[in-house]
């Protein structure tokens, strides 16, 4: 009994360990001094060209079905603070020409400042002929199992 609570507790911090760095205090100060406000009070909209980048080209690997981006809109910047986690990310709201279809499409991506990577829980659906987001589904079905 003693060498299996050993060998979970070992397991456990070796799990912890070989996790991604979390982001730093400082990189949440530093994403925050990097917004701005117009004179109405509003967040200004990010509009960085090596961000847009990534994110198209995000979008021209994992959608073949997608012709062109056309907007590159920011959403918005979450940020999470816990005694054991620590993560922040923006949104952006991406507007697509998909093949086979006249109307402009909508996608959602994520953008993760600390690793500068660009993720998407969104997936094409053929019946409803939209993307509609998995990781909703996938969490139902954990919750539901």
């Amino acid at each position: 009994m003693k060498y299996l609570i050993f060998l979970c507790f070992l397991l456990l911090s070796v799990n912890i360990y070989s996790q991604e760095e979390k982001a730093s205090i400082e990189d949440f100060v530093s994403e925050h001094q990097g917004l701005e406000e117009n004179e109405s009070g509003e967040i200004t909209p990010i509009n960085d060209r090596e961000i847009n980048k990534k994110i198209r080209f995000f979008i021209e690997e994992r959608f073949v079905n997608v012709e062109f981006t056309r907007n590159i809109i920011w959403d918005n910047y979450q940020t999470f603070i816990s005694p054991y986690d620590r993560y922040h990310y923006h949104t952006f709201i991406v507007q697509v020409k998909v093949q086979g279809h006249d109307r402009l499409k909508y996608l959602e991506v994520t953008y993760y400042p600390r690793t500068e990577k660009v993720e998407s829980g969104f997936e094409w659906d053929d019946e409803t002929m939209e993307f509609e987001d998995k990781t909703k589904v996938k969490e139902v079905e954990a919750i539901n199992s």
